[in-house]
């Protein structure tokens, strides 16, 4: 066990050797500058000699005594506590590797959706432990909203502003959201199979890693992308990639077949299927997630220094109860 304010020790020692030094001085001068005023008392001999009055006279000094060496030792104590008495150990971290990544379809069809998901993550991003979380939109092209990290305050507070700026669909921070995904606007809109390769391409390294992509869309392309869902597909199995499939639903039944394309990708790469009708879509989709063996991350040992009061903590506590309970009993 060490102190981590060990220079207290000092401070409290020079307070007490001034204190005693300036009680000694004040002494000193009141027994030169004031007169004796004490009176000699007759026949004390008589009452020192009772047995009861030794008896009693004695049983004081030893509470006196008592009373003096606990509070020492309570003060003693707060010392010690003032210093921050703590312990060094060796710890070697272990870190959970999984990324998350959200990818989600900023067309114009699901942007009321959009808003419930954002709304979902952010009440559950608070619970997670060592996973990294990022958030791409897409709609004729792809930009990153938050790249993969863990700084779950940091995230939940960008996915609530993000939901707000999606239920009112306008507004200065509506616009610098959604204007980087139409930054080819001629190539057409909801361009999933590309906004899916982006979005794999933006999880990084997969060595060690546990990788999945969350892909929130109706799967309803308007448009030539660049690449096609095969291709897009085939690169997520290429990096080890599992993709989650959120759908918002068939709004036009002659584009059932799309919504249907969602079910075979995410079987493909290892992932599974969704309905956003589904209340619990979300937790269940990292819940899955959470059951994937990753690859333990375990870095190097590092000196963790934790702070240990307890000892000195419950002795001050009891050696102050003890000696307000001998002045009570002197009556002090």
């Amino acid at each position: 066990m060490g102190l981590i304010f060990w220079w207290m020790l000092l401070a409290w020692a020079a307070v007490i050797t001034i204190y005693w030094l300036v009680r000694y001085w004040l002494l000193a001068r009141r027994k030169r500058t004031m007169p004796l005023t004490a009176l000699p008392v007759a026949h004390t001999n008589r009452l020192i000699g009772l047995e009861e009055y030794m008896s009693a006279f004695k049983r004081y000094r030893m509470l006196i005594s008592w009373a003096t060496g606990l509070l020492s030792l309570g003060l003693l104590s707060a010392i010690l506590l003032s210093a921050r008495p703590n312990t060094v150990s060796v710890i070697t971290p272990v870190q959970h590797n999984r990324d998350i990544m959200l990818c989600l379809d900023a067309s114009g069809s699901v942007l009321k959706e959009d808003t419930t998901l954002l709304d979902r993550f952010s009440t559950l991003v608070g619970n997670f432990s060592g996973q990294r979380f990022g958030l791409t939109l897409f709609n004729s092209s792809a930009v990153t909203i938050i790249p993969l990290n863990d700084n779950y305050q940091l995230i939940t507070q960008q996915l609530k502003t993000a939901a707000k700026a999606f239920a009112a669909q306008k507004g200065d921070t509506f616009t610098n959201l959604t204007n980087g995904t139409l930054a080819d606007f001629q190539s057409g809109t909801s361009l999933v199979s590309d906004g899916l390769s982006t979005c794999i391409q933006h999880m990084g390294t997969t060595q060690g890693r546990s990788q999945s992509v969350i892909l929130a869309t109706d799967n309803e392309v308007n448009g030539t992308p660049v690449l096609d869902m095969l291709q897009a597909v085939a690169l997520a199995k290429q990096h080890n990639i599992h993709i989650y499939a959120i759908d918002p639903g068939v709004s036009d039944p002659q584009l059932a077949g799309d919504h249907a394309q969602l079910k075979i990708i995410t079987k493909e790469t290892g992932g599974s299927y969704y309905q956003l009708s589904d209340p619990n879509t979300v937790s269940s989709i990292i819940g899955t997630i959470s059951q994937q063996d990753p690859e333990n991350f375990i870095g190097l040992p590092q000196l963790a220094t934790n702070d240990n009061p307890k000892l000195f903590l419950y002795a001050a506590a009891l050696l102050t109860i003890a000696s307000l309970a001998l002045l009570l009993r002197l009556e002090l």
